[in-house]
C-alpha cells in the first residue's frame, strides 16, 4: 500500500500495529511507532494503546515515557496502564496510576477495578485498599459484574481474610467456573482444606464440571486435610472423568499418595499413565525418596534415562534426597558433578540440598566450600549451613554463621530458627538457646511453633532437666504432639529421671499413638532399673494384650 503511494489512515495503522504486536517483533513495532509519530496519529488513543500494548510486555520504561506524553487519556488507557504494572509486578506503581487516574478526573470503570484488585495483596495496607475498592464497586454498581466479584474473592483470600472471600463468593448471582476455581484455591492458600472440599461438593451439586486447575487444587485440599480414603475415591472420580490423561493431574495424585505413605499405589498409578513426561518421572523419583525407598528412586532414574528423558532440577532434588536416605556419598558426588555440568549450581534449593548431604556425611568442609561459592545466599542456604554445623556438633560455628547472616541484613524466618535452636540443643548451648528462643517473638515478631518448642524440650531433656521440661510443656500455648512427648521420654531414658514423669509421658504418647508399644518398652526398662518387678509384669501383660488386639483387628 505504501509503495503505491496510498496514505494509510489511523485505522490502517491500528491494524498493522496489532498484527506486528502479535508477531512479537520489536523492530517491526518500533517501525510502526515511528510511522505513528511521522503521520501525526499520536492523538489517536486507540493507536497509541495498541503500540503501548507491545511495550507493556517488553519495556515498561519506554511504556511509562510514552504514556506520560499522551495528553488525552481515557479510562481504557488508564486501566490498561494499571493492568500492565500489575502484570510486571510493579504493584505500588499500579496503585499510584489508579489514584492519579481519579485525580485527573477520569472515573474508573469495572475493568479498572478488576485491574487494580490483584495489586492489593502485594502492597502495605492492601486489605484496607481492597475494602475501599469493594465499597466503591458497590456504590458504582460494578458489583453486579461477575468478574469484579471474582476479583474481590481472590483479593480477600490473598490478603488472608478467607471469611470475607467466601462472603463475596456466596453473594455472586451468576457464578462461573472462575468463581469456583478462585474460592477453592483461596481456601487452600488459607489452609481451609475442609472448606475447599465442601465447596467442591457444592459445585458438583450446582452442575458445574471442574477443570484441571480445580482438580489439582482439590487434590491439594485432600493432602492438607489428610483425607486418605476420600483421596482414593477422588482418584476413581478422576479416572472416570478421563482427567488422568493430563500429566500434571497424574503427578498431583502421585504426590498425594506419597504424602499418604502409599508408595505402592503411587507406583501403580505411575505405570498406568499413558504419557510419562519429565514431571511424572521426577515425581515418581521424589515419591520413592520421600517414602524411604532410595534404591527404587535410583532405579526409576535409570529407567528414565533409558527413555532418553533428560533430568531437570526437580529430578536432581529427588535424587539428592534419595542419596541422603541411603548414605550414598559417592552417588551424591556424582550428582554434584551432573549439576555442575548442567549448570544447576545456581539453583539455591539444589545447592542447599548438597550442603545438607555433605554435612550429613560428616564432610562439613565440602558443605562449607559450596556455601562460600554461592554468590547469592537465600534463607534456605543459610539455614542448611547452620543446621549442618549443628548436626556435626559445631554449635559455636552454627551460631557464628547465624550472626553473619544477620550482619548481611538477611531477616530470619521460622525455619532458620528451627536450625538455630536445634544446633543449640544438640550442642548443649542452653543459655544461647533460650536467648534466641525468646528473641524470636520479641525482636523478630516470629511466633514459635511446635517445632521450636520441641527444640527447647530437647535442650532441657538432654541436660537432664526432665521435670523442668515437663513444666515447660504444660505451659505451652499450643497442644504438644508426639515429637515433644517423645523428646521428654528420651530424656527420662537417658538420664534415668523420675519414673512418675515417664509414666505421665507414656500415658500421653499412648493416647496419641495407641498402636505403638515402643513407649511401653522404654518404661519397662525404667521399671527394671528401679527393681519394680511387679510393675514390669503388669506392663508386660498390658503390652501383650494390646498386641493381640491389634493382630486380630480389635484395637
Amino acid at each position: 500500500m505504501l509503495l503505491s503511494d496510498r496514505k494509510p489512515n489511523y485505522v490502517t495503522v491500528l491494524s498493522v500495529s496489532r498484527a506486528f504486536g502479535a508477531l512479537n517483533c520489536e523492530e517491526l513495532i518500533k517501525m510502526v511507532h515511528g510511522l505513528v509519530t511521522k503521520m501525526g496519529f499520536e492523538s489517536e488513543v486507540a493507536v497509541l494503546t495498541s503500540v503501548l500494548g507491545f511495550y507493556w510486555n517488553h519495556d515498561m520504561r519506554v511504556a511509562r515515557k510514552l504514556f506520560g506524553e499522551i495528553s488525552s487519556k481515557d479510562v481504557v488507557l488508564w486501566s490498561a496502564m494499571v493492568a500492565a504494572c500489575v502484570k510486571n509486578e510493579q504493584y505500588m506503581e499500579a496503585v499510584e496510576y489508579f489514584r492519579e487516574m481519579q485525580h485527573n478526573g477520569v472515573k474508573p470503570n469495572h475493568v479498572s477495578v478488576v485491574s487494580i484488585l490483584p495489586a492489593c495483596s502485594y502492597v502495605s495496607g492492601g486489605l484496607s485498599l481492597g475494602k475501599g475498592i469493594h465499597g466503591f464497586s458497590i456504590k458504582r454498581v460494578f458489583i453486579s459484574f461477575t468478574n469484579v466479584q471474582n476479583s474481590l474473592v481472590d483479593m480477600y483470600a490473598k490478603c488472608g481474610n478467607l471469611e470475607a472471600s467466601i462472603g463475596v463468593f456466596n453473594g455472586i448471582w451468576k457464578k462461573d467456573l472462575i468463581s469456583w476455581r478462585t474460592v477453592i484455591h483461596g481456601c487452600i492458600v488459607n489452609e481451609g482444606a475442609i472448606k475447599a472440599l465442601s465447596i467442591f461438593s457444592l459445585m458438583q451439586s450446582c452442575c458445574f464440571e471442574p477443570d484441571e486447575s480445580i482438580l489439582r487444587d482439590t487434590i491439594m485440599a485432600l493432602l492438607q486435610a489428610k483425607e486418605t480414603k476420600v483421596g482414593q475415591s477422588f482418584h476413581c472420580y478422576i479416572m472416570k472423568k478421563g482427567f488422568l490423561d493430563f500429566a500434571f493431574i497424574g503427578t498431583a495424585l502421585l504426590h498425594m499418595y506419597a504424602k499418604f505413605g502409599d508408595v505402592g499405589t503411587a507406583r501403580d498409578l505411575f505405570d498406568q499413565l499413558n504419557h510419562k513426561d519429565l514431571i511424572a518421572w521426577s515425581a515418581m523419583i521424589s515419591v520413592y525418596a520421600q517414602g524411604g525407598q532410595p534404591y527404587n528412586a535410583l532405579n526409576t532414574f535409570k529407567q528414565m534415562q533409558s527413555k532418553n528423558e533428560k533430568p531437570n532440577e526437580f529430578t536432581f532434588g529427588g535424587l539428592l534426597q534419595a542419596c541422603s536416605s541411603m548414605e550414598a556419598q559417592e552417588f551424591g558426588e556424582s550428582i554434584h558433578a551432573h549439576l555442575i555440568k548442567a549448570g544447576y549450581l545456581s539453583n539455591t534449593h539444589l545447592t542447599s540440598a548438597l550442603i545438607d548431604l555433605y554435612c550429613k556425611f560428616g564432610t562439613i568442609k565440602q558443605g562449607k566450600a559450596l556455601f562460600d561459592e554461592l554468590a547469592t545466599k537465600d534463607l534456605i542456604c543459610w539455614s542448611s549451613m547452620i543446621k549442618g554445623y549443628g548436626v556435626n556438633g559445631y554449635g559455636d560455628e552454627a551460631l557464628k554463621i547465624f550472626s553473619k547472616m544477620l550482619d548481611c541484613r538477611v531477616m530470619p524466618n521460622d525455619v532458620v530458627f528451627i536450625s538455630v535452636l536445634s544446633a543449640c540443643s544438640q550442642c548443649g548451648l542452653e543459655y544461647e538457646g533460650w536467648n534466641w528462643f525468646y528473641s524470636m517473638k520479641e525482636k523478630y515478631g516470629i511466633t514459635p511453633k511446635l517445632a521450636h518448642y520441641a527444640c527447647m524440650v530437647d535442650l532441657l531433656s538432654h541436660r537432664g532437666n526432665v521435670e523442668e521440661a515437663l513444666d515447660f510443656v504444660k505451659k505451652m500455648p499450643v497442644e504438644p504432639d508426639k515429637r515433644i512427648w517423645g523428646a521428654l521420654l528420651a530424656g527420662c531414658r537417658s538420664t534415668r529421671g523420675s519414673i512418675e514423669t515417664a509414666e505421665f509421658v507414656v500415658e500421653r504418647l499412648s493416647t496419641l499413638d495407641p498402636k505403638n508399644t515402643t513407649y511401653h518398652m522404654i518404661l519397662l526398662d525404667l521399671y527394671a532399673d528401679e527393681g519394680r518387678w511387679e510393675d514390669v509384669e503388669k506392663l508386660r501383660k498390658l503390652v501383650d494384650e494390646n498386641e493381640s488386639r491389634t493382630a486380630f483387628g480389635l484395637a
